[in-house]
């Protein structure tokens, strides 16, 4: 009987935490992730991507009436006034600091539609992102495939592939670059 009563106990107490846990959703309205941010809000979204001052974009978190959290990108490309666009569900979010929020996530799509280089993110991977907060701003502190064999962000710097790279190879090996990972500023439209 003894045993059973703390079974109970362990049982209530584990439904207790499951039951008051933040959704993801409440995660990212927490962490003040909702709306539409950009790295330069004053430049279109579809502007035309330039070496020196990059492309047009915007990022925008959304909230729909399902609470399953999207992300929808916009992004300028290399032909005047064409961009692209694509979507990523999120999974699951969780605030691991006041100021930090780790996602889960899968972009939507064919593989190789939107981006052709197979080191770069794919429609159906899942991918863990951390943002870390820097005032009213935010920046990607890591990102990474879930299987780790890609990476873009990590300890707040960006990461690449060798130079050498072709196109359809994902490297074993991964060059930080020295830069730190871009600030995004809440945009008004």
């Amino acid at each position: 009987m003894r045993g059973l009563g703390l079974g109970l106990i362990v049982a209530w107490l584990s439904a207790g935490q499951a039951i008051g846990a933040e959704s993801a959703a409440d995660a990212i309205e927490a962490f003040g992730l909702v709306g539409v941010w950009s790295i330069d809000c004053s430049k279109a979204p579809i502007a035309t991507c330039d070496p020196k001052s990059g492309c047009g974009a915007r990022t925008t978190y959304e909230m729909p009436p399902s609470r399953v959290p999207m992300i929808k990108n916009v992004v300028g490309t290399l032909i005047p006034g064409v961009g692209k666009s694509f979507e990523t569900i999120i999974e699951t979010a969780t605030r691991i600091a006041d100021d930090k929020l780790r996602i889960t996530s899968v972009q939507v799509g064919v593989p190789g539609e939107v981006i052709k280089l197979a080191w770069f993110r794919q429609p159906g991977e899942r991918w863990e992102t951390v943002f870390v907060k820097a005032g009213s701003k935010y920046r990607v502190y890591s990102a990474q495939s879930e299987d780790g064999r890609k990476i873009s962000a990590r300890d707040g710097f960006m990461y690449a592939p060798p130079p050498d790279t072709k196109y359809d190879a994902i490297p074993t090996n991964w060059v930080r670059m020295e830069k730190e990972t871009p600030l995004f500023e809440r945009c008004p439209n």
